[in-house]
Formats: structure tokens, sequence, C-alpha cells
């Protein structure tokens, strides 16, 4: 990633299925990981990511719990992102095989360069 110094890192979630409740419902969670972006949208994801429960199994019933462990991952992840963070203020570069691109902010000069309305628009007539 070239011109790293221009890059903000930050702390984001998504919901994923962490198992199966004991209702036998999916059990959504989050997950934690780094993002980092430039002035223009243009981000890169941390390919670390960090499940917000901790999945645990009653030894007598075999059911299984969920813990939440948020609190504690998000000072983890926030942490990660401070360091990540400072390196980039040294300018230095970051390790390209770390880090993916993702999707451009909604809205950025990077969202509108790329065409993501246009691609998606076309997608949607095109299924229609």
């Amino acid at each position: 990633m070239t011109n790293a110094t221009t890059f903000k890192a930050y702390v984001v979630s998504d919901l994923y299925e962490a198992g199966l409740a004991c209702d036998g419902h999916p059990f959504i969670a989050e997950k934690y990981y780094v993002l980092i972006e430039n002035a223009a949208g243009r981000r890169f994801r941390h390919e670390k990511t960090f499940p917000g429960v901790q999945v645990v199994e009653c030894k007598e019933t075999g059911e299984v719990n969920f813990a939440d462990i948020r609190k504690d991952v998000v000072a983890i992840v926030e942490e990660l992102a401070g360091k990540v963070n400072v390196f980039l203020a040294l300018g230095k570069t970051l390790t390209a095989s770390c880090w993916f691109e993702v999707d451009p902010a909604y809205g950025s000069d990077a969202y509108i360069d790329q065409g993501t309305e246009a691609q998606r628009l076309f997608a949607e007539k095109a299924a229609a």
C-alpha cells in the first residue's frame, strides 16, 4: 500500500453465525477487525478477525452456550488499530499480505470512481 500515511485505522464489526443455540436456531454474534481508510474512501481490511463470543460447551449436558466477550475483544482490537495508526504515522508501509481491499466507503470519491453504484444498478436490472 503506497502513501500509507494517508490511511487511518479504526475498529469495525460484522455479524456472523457463531453456532446453533440450544433451541436449534443460529446464534448471531459480532466479530471485530481493523479497517484502514484514506481520505478518498479507499479501504483495506486486516485479515485477522476477533469473535465477540466464546463458545462454551457444558461437559454434563453437551449444550453449547455463548459467552459475551465483546468488551474484552473491542479493547484488543482498539489497541491493534492504535498500533497501526502509530505505524502509519511513522511513514512505514504495512505488510500487504495481511490486508485485502474491500469496497470503498459509500459515497466516497473511491466509491464514485470505481462506478460501484452503476455496477449495482446494472446487476439489479440484469437480475430482473
